[in-house]
């Protein structure tokens, strides 16, 4: 028997505090070697792009795959979860939500282990429809007293503050420019649709956590070379998506300002086989690309929410 699910259904039985223990646990998992990550490929066509990743949750005993394309700027996503025994198609999920979700909780796992336990203050570059729950899972994981975000249009920015500040119960406000929402920040997150950097090294105070999620293509920046030489910890969650998916550091690596020797994974700061800083005064720079194997956890969660509760529709197959 295998359960559909849409956006809607994922949205009724899924949070953001079950999927941010859904992508610890995976993690951990995965630093232990209880986990395989499938990097994501892409077809190019010309009226747009299909992608395709996707992993196993060994310790699961699932195994799945996300798809998602890209059409005239718009995405539609779709996870198919196998049981890793039988091979029966177990759920195929509409990844819209769930995608959101977990790329938020990715954020809120690496500022659980890299930023600082009194970080307070938070400034983010980007209000779009990630944003949020990038917001949402960084507050859940430390006591968050003040959010500054800024991105190109000023009314969207102010929109996203006024929603946002009563959505979280904190102060968040509409920065007048980027460099006003870095500085005095202890953690920054950057998701803008950008190929420009959007955050200046100079900007950064100690302890700073840095945590880059926005555009997964070799030819776009989200931090300047600054950034990337201050960091006294530079992290990603996939070495091998990186130097196609990580423009910052490839062309870093290319101009020889750092080495691909120098990074190290989330998932073995989170399994403590590394850690994530060695005191209050470091920099880390994360480079949050998505992963397929954290779609799949993602899905693995939606999946169990919704038969506990009857939620979707289950058919045979």
């Amino acid at each position: 028997m295998t359960l559909f699910l849409r956006d809607e259904e994922v949205n009724q039985c899924v949070d953001m505090a079950s999927m941010l223990t859904a992508i610890e646990s995976m993690q951990s998992h995965f630093g232990m070697g209880e986990v395989y990550n499938l990097p994501r490929r892409k077809i190019i066509a010309e009226g747009g792009q299909l992608a395709v990743m996707g992993g196993g949750l060994f310790h699961d005993g699932v195994l799945g795959v996300k798809t998602y394309t890209v059409v005239r700027g718009q995405y539609s996503f779709q996870v198919s979860l196998y049981d890793a025994d039988s091979g029966e198609l177990l759920c195929y999920t509409q990844a819209n939500r769930l995608g959101q979700l977990r790329t938020g909780a990715t954020t809120g796992v690496a500022a659980k282990y890299m930023s600082n336990q009194d970080a307070a203050t938070v400034g983010i570059i980007g209000t779009g429809y990630q944003a949020p729950t990038q917001l949402e899972a960084v507050c859940r994981i430390r006591g968050v007293k003040s959010v500054r975000a800024f991105s190109r249009d000023q009314e969207r920015r102010k929109e996203f503050a006024e929603k946002m500040s009563g959505a979280l119960e904190i102060e968040v406000t509409a920065a007048n420019s980027g460099e006003e929402a870095v500085r005095g920040s202890d953690i920054i997150i950057c998701i803008a649709a950008t190929m420009e950097p959007v955050v200046s090294g100079e900007w950064l105070s100690e302890g700073a956590l840095i945590v880059g999620a926005g555009p997964t293509t070799w030819r776009a920046r989200e931090v300047d070379d600054a950034v990337l030489t201050r960091a006294d910890r530079i992290v990603v969650d996939s070495l091998d998506q990186a130097p196609v998916e990580a423009g910052d550091m490839a062309s870093a690596v290319d101009r020889g300002i750092m080495q691909w020797s120098q990074v190290q994974e989330l998932r073995q700061v989170v399994s403590g086989n590394v850690q994530g800083r060695n005191g209050p005064k470091e920099i880390v720079y994360a480079k949050l690309m998505g992963t397929g194997v954290a779609d799949v956890a993602a899905a693995k969660l939606a999946y169990d929410k919704a038969t506990a509760a009857g939620i979707g529709y289950v058919t045979p197959w």
